[in-house]
């Protein structure tokens, strides 16, 4: 057992206690929610010891049941005791749970049914299970939150609908501490950057479960991942000049996972590195940002302006180039943003500086509109990251000079601030995005209360009425069906 100190972004021993085990370290000391079931635990345990083995299956899944209707819990987070992960909860999937329990079958039949992946399944589990049976495992909306304090990471999730039912990060929950996600359908896909340098593919359905685990090269640093389709994606790795193929649906092995590269040192700055980041897929198109840092320089400022590489996802060849108005095409949005055919690009430029915006590129055309839309200038500061609402209503994380961060609403038309609703001390605002309920969810990684904030973007007004805690501070956020 290890205690550590937090500086910035590191724990205090104060708010959280550290374990490592085989290298990986995480936060204990923060609370979690209570088992919602522990009356019904604590009368399926006494049932174990009370009948003969013969009968103990039967009677424990029965009881089970009745326990279920009879307790009141909060909806299933996973689809608990889903062996076969096909969404549904049968009779026999519950016998084997219970056959688990009883020691008569190992975990390796159902992983699943071992929430928590003690290697053991506990009458609480069993218990869920159970719920998943009677729920059908329907879904429920949640955010995807990666969180992280720099030495470990993991993440949490949280419920859309109130009160917002928290699932915090765990030991088990286990991502890389320099980690971004993206979403596909019901997996996550998540990208293990600088020192992890892989794609790790966690199914929603299977509490979380890690599908698939893949090498994109050691020393690469992959910074998004986008999908051409169920079978074919695209991976940015920031530290090569090559962009890599892959098969997103790949064998456990990862033997298949390769499917190729993509070779885009023609268009990289002096030192043949173009530093290549966020992309999105449009129709047959995928639209690559490259940075262009001088990686000879201590913080690889920029050597050239960015530049969008347009390829033909059919083909996998560079069809066209898109020169930049500005420096150093950054944001921490989910891949580049596409609203009514324009591709909306944010341009941190040198940071401190005020050089940068946001610019809009004609998909018809893949030509810029001659500048910025929306200026740096506009809105006061460095744009971290931004999310659209409407035409006239859009969010930023800005970062100001004076060495505090806040969040802006402002017309993306007119380029004006319409409200500031939060101005904190430090870079501590990291991500923003907006659910499908019109709701905007911040991190925020204040080392005195960080957590989760939810406004009301319409209205312009915060819904929490305190940071949400999940556990280790919140780094970015996406969204699950």
């Amino acid at each position: 057992m290890m205690v550590l100190r937090r500086a910035g972004d590191l724990w205090d021993a104060s708010a959280a206690r550290v374990f490592c085990d085989g290298g990986a370290c995480l936060a204990r000391g923060r609370t979690a929610p209570a088992e919602p079931h522990g009356d019904a635990s604590r009368a399926a345990r006494r049932l174990t010891g009370s009948f003969a083995p013969a009968f103990r299956t039967r009677w424990f899944v029965s009881v089970c049941l009745v326990l279920a209707f009879m307790v009141s819990r909060a909806p299933a987070q996973t689809c608990a005791g889903d062996c076969d992960g096909n969404g549904h909860v049968t009779v026999n999937e519950l016998v084997t749970a219970v056959s688990i329990t009883l020691g008569n079958a190992g975990v390796d039949l159902c992983p699943v049914a071992d929430r928590d992946g003690n290697e053991r399944v506990t009458v609480d589990e069993v218990v869920a299970a159970v719920g998943s049976a009677l729920s059908d495992c329907s879904s429920h909306p949640r955010a995807f939150v990666v969180t992280t304090n720099f030495i470990a990471g993991s993440f949490a999730t949280i419920e859309l609908e109130e009160p917002h039912e928290i699932s915090p990060s765990t030991p088990q929950r286990r991502i890389h501490s320099d980690a971004t996600a993206r979403m596909r359908g019901d997996l996550v896909y998540v990208v293990n950057r600088l020192f992890a340098d892989n794609i790790q593919v966690l199914d929603s359905k299977a509490d979380f479960a890690t599908r698939l685990q893949c090498s994109v090269g050691n020393g690469t640093n992959p910074h998004d991942i986008a999908f051409a389709s169920n079978a074919k994606a695209y991976v940015t790795r920031f530290e090569k000049s090559e962009l890599l193929i892959v098969n997103p649906a790949a064998q456990p092995d990862c033997s298949d996972f390769i499917r190729g590269t993509i070779d885009l040192s023609g268009l990289a700055d002096a030192d043949g590195i173009p530093d290549m980041d966020l992309m999105v897929v449009v129709g047959d198109r995928l639209y690559v940002a490259l940075q262009r840092l001088d990686i000879n320089t201590l913080l690889r400022l920029p050597a050239a302006n960015g530049a969008i590489a347009v390829i033909d996802t059919n083909t996998d060849r560079v069809v066209d180039t898109i020169e930049l108005t500005g420096e150093n095409p950054f944001s921490a949005t989910k891949g580049l943003t596409v609203r009514d055919d324009l591709l909306w690009v944010a341009e941190a430029g040198r940071f401190g500086v005020m050089d940068g915006g946001i610019e809009r590129i004609d998909l018809a055309t893949n030509r810029g509109e001659g500048g910025f839309y929306v200026t740096e200038e506009d809105l006061g500061g460095d744009i971290v990251d931004f999310v659209l609402v409407d035409d006239h209503l859009a969010y930023a994380i800005v970062s100001r000079d004076d060495f505090s961060t806040t969040l802006v609403a402002f017309d993306p038309t007119t380029a004006t601030i319409i409200d500031t609703l939060v101005s904190v001390d430090g870079f501590t605002l990291l991500d923003i995005e907006l659910d499908d309920r019109g709701e905007i969810y911040l991190t925020d990684r204040d080392r005195q209360h960080d957590g989760m904030r939810i406004f009301n973007a319409r209205e312009r007004v915060e819904i929490t009425t305190q940071p949400l805690d999940v556990g280790l501070p919140p780094f970015e956020v996406v969204f699950l069906p």
